[in-house]
């Protein structure tokens, strides 16, 4: 793994020198992209085509029927002052140790509750609304933007890895991974900045037009996800059909002696999550090795979630170059910690299975929460030994 951190830092470095020596203007740079994109997409019709139809299967099975009644859900309750509620009693338990306002609690649950990138939706949304200051919520998108529990443990747990067991240590070590971040980049605030934060006054709404831009909100929210979706099936199929770029990685990894698809694996996995996953799940190397990257992965997301959160944050004109290096440094942490965990459980456990969906779905709602009430106080009390305010 060494050597893959290395080789991708030389080749990061290398472009950004290159870009640099070439005087080149951003807006330029973009074009050419897009132009070679175009022309890239034209020579593979034949490709794209069925990749951009599975993209939009995978939007109407798997995104729409979730994502879209949480998001109107979550925006009734932003209008009827939900936030407020929530942060009465999530905000010490959640925010507390993590040195953030109460208000804070809302896009923490929603982002543990249903994943990326609604919880930097919801970032964004209480921070135009007032709820809370510029610096605050640079912090609050790093911590509250998260993968979810039913990807970690379904998708990769149970349909890649063959092992829902596995799913529970790769969800552990994002909750904590984001904990870590949050004491990272923790700063001193007096007690009453973080216990009685203002909070805006908000009239009271009329319920059918409450619920008519819940649901207009929703549905752009949806169907801008959706388009990432498919515009993204549609690269990673291209890149699959491309055989010089697999014959590139397999001499990569033939070079510095590493496992057949370790590399490519990762490289598709940084471009998006489920298809490097899926590849990392069926290569011969060790578990630990093979849990720690598809950990670091899941934690720092791929580009194509990290263009859904700048869609939804664009407005708000943040530093995103510093959320996308503490999203690295997010997956580094959830790298080691992946990898002492599967040292420090039994590793007996990891035989175990659960082959009942209707009991694997209980499990998916109740687990996470158990974990984030575990960790919650673990770090609370932490906070209270080491990081406690003079």
């Amino acid at each position: 793994m060494t050597y893959v951190i290395i080789l991708w830092f030389l080749i990061i470095c290398l472009t950004y020198i290159l870009i640099k020596q070439l005087n080149i203007q951003k807006n330029i740079m973009i074009c050419i992209f897009i132009s070679i994109l175009i022309i890239v997409f034209a020579l593979n019709i034949n490709t794209c085509i069925p990749a951009a139809i599975d993209g939009c299967k995978l939007w109407y099975k798997a995104i729409l029927p979730t994502t879209f009644p949480f998001v109107v859900i979550c925006n009734l309750l932003i209008y009827y002052d939900g936030i407020t509620l929530y942060s009465k009693f999530l905000g010490p338990l959640i925010c507390k140790p993590l040195g953030l306002s109460r208000n804070c609690s809302f896009p923490i649950a929603a982002s543990i509750l249903c994943g990326y990138p609604l919880g930097a939706k919801y970032c964004a949304d209480i921070y135009s609304m007032g709820y809370i200051e510029k610096n605050e919520y640079e912090r609050l998108l790093n911590i509250a933007s998260n993968v979810g529990p039913l990807f970690l443990i379904g998708s990769v747990g149970v349909a890649l890895l063959n092992n829902v067991y596995l799913g529970y240590i790769l969800l552990i070590g994002s909750y904590l991974s984001a904990f870590l971040i949050g004491l990272v980049t923790k700063k001193n605030r007096n007690s009453n900045s973080l216990s009685s934060p203002s909070y805006p006054k908000n009239k009271t709404v009329n319920f059918g037009l409450a619920i008519k831009n819940a649901v207009e909100n929703g549905v752009n929210t949806t169907l801008s996800i959706g388009g990432f979706i498919i515009i993204f099936s549609v690269i990673i199929s291209v890149i699959e059909s491309n055989n010089y770029i697999s014959n590139f990685f397999r001499n990569l990894e033939q070079i510095f002696n590493l496992s057949p698809g370790i590399l490519y694996g990762s490289f598709l996995g940084s471009i998006e999550i489920t298809n490097g996953c899926n590849i990392l799940s069926s290569i011969k190397i060790s578990l630990c090795l093979k849990m720690s990257i598809i950990s670091f992965l899941c934690s720092f997301s791929g580009l194509a979630i990290i263009a859904q959160v700048s869609s939804f944050v664009s407005h708000t004109k943040i530093n995103f170059s510093k959320y996308i290096f503490l999203k690295v440094i997010q997956g580094i942490f959830s790298f080691v910690i992946t990898y002492a965990l599967i040292y420090i459980l039994p590793t007996s456990i990891y035989t175990s299975t659960i082959n009942s969906s209707s009991s694997l779905n209980v499990y998916l709602y109740f687990i996470p929460i158990l974990i984030l009430l575990v960790l919650t106080l673990l770090f609370h009390l932490f906070s209270k030994l080491f990081f406690h305010a003079t």
